[in-house]
């Protein structure tokens, strides 16, 4: 099959266009600079893609920056990637989403009916590209699958928490907590979430959001905690004063484990480990 793959230089676009290729799909690689969702003419190798996967996006920290470059990469860029799929040989359009659409949450775990209220303009970008490829995919007669991702980590990222607070260790910092650092997040290995979009390339879903998460929280201060552990250097920390911050999540998956159900969750402290070997034994740089 031929499978179109936006924002695939990115940590999961790498993860998964490898996964792709080891199985036999024909892959077409987006990504930056030869192929930029915000320019609709650039995506024009996509047309003959039966399957899209958009993870395209600009990440929280430059959307802060950039207000107007988040809007048109996550916005308007979606509005593109969909229009090439209704012009080209699309059948499938499954797009990364995240779980910021949810904002703080009112309950845990969160299900895919808990309302959305980001707190963030990446956030609020995210929930709109929702809307979008729903939208679109029901007038171009696609089908298509959202992916409401948590934290995900593993071996090649280079941004987030987790790359961050082993950076940090690595190279004897101080790590800025936020608040008490007793938030949690719902942390999945990058592999599990690989898994899952590979999965639904043949699954017969249609038209669905669903929360891609471990369904286990693990807090801000735990994961320093344990990565100094793994890496068998004390961590330095300082706290700083907390502004707008989810205090505790943990994701619902009973709707994905429904339809994956011989899919299995890798334990987190399994795949931090293996996150630190990657680190020790020379990834690709160390700035996070």
């Amino acid at each position: 099959m031929i499978i179109g793959v936006t924002g695939a230089n990115g940590f999961i676009g790498k993860h998964l266009c490898t996964r792709l290729k080891q199985i036999g799909h024909t892959v077409i690689e987006v990504d930056l600079p030869r192929g930029n969702i915000k320019n609709a003419n650039s995506l024009e190798e996509l047309l003959t893609a039966e399957v899209i996967f958009h993870l395209a996006v600009l990440p929280l920290a430059n959307c802060n920056l950039d207000y107007h470059s988040c809007i048109e990469t996550n916005i308007t860029g979606t509005a593109n990637v969909m229009t090439v799929a209704r012009d080209g040989k699309a059948k499938r359009v499954i797009l990364a989403s995240a779980s910021s659409v949810y904002g703080e949450p009112q309950r845990t775990p969160v299900d895919e009916s808990h309302p959305t209220n980001p707190l963030t303009l990446y956030g609020m970008s995210k929930l709109a590209a929702e809307h979008i490829v729903k939208i679109m995919s029901s007038n171009f007669k696609l089908t298509h699958c959202i992916f409401r991702f948590t934290n995900v980590y593993g071996p090649g990222q280079q941004n987030g928490i987790i790359p961050i607070v082993i950076n940090k260790i690595l190279n004897d910092e101080i790590i800025e907590i936020v608040g008490s650092g007793d938030q949690t997040r719902d942390f999945i290995y990058v592999d599990d979430v690989i898994d899952h979009l590979v999965g639904a390339i043949d699954t017969p879903i249609y038209s669905m959001i669903m929360n891609l998460g471990s369904e286990t929280q693990t807090s801000i201060l735990d994961v320093v905690s344990k990565c100094a552990g793994y890496l068998n250097i004390a961590a330095k920390m300082r706290h700083i004063q907390a502004e707008s911050d989810r205090n505790r999540f943990i994701a619902d998956t009973s709707r994905l484990r429904s339809i994956f159900c011989d899919f299995g969750i890798t334990n987190f402290d399994d795949g931090l480990e293996t996150t630190i070997e990657w680190w020790k034994n020379g990834s690709e740089t160390k700035t996070a």
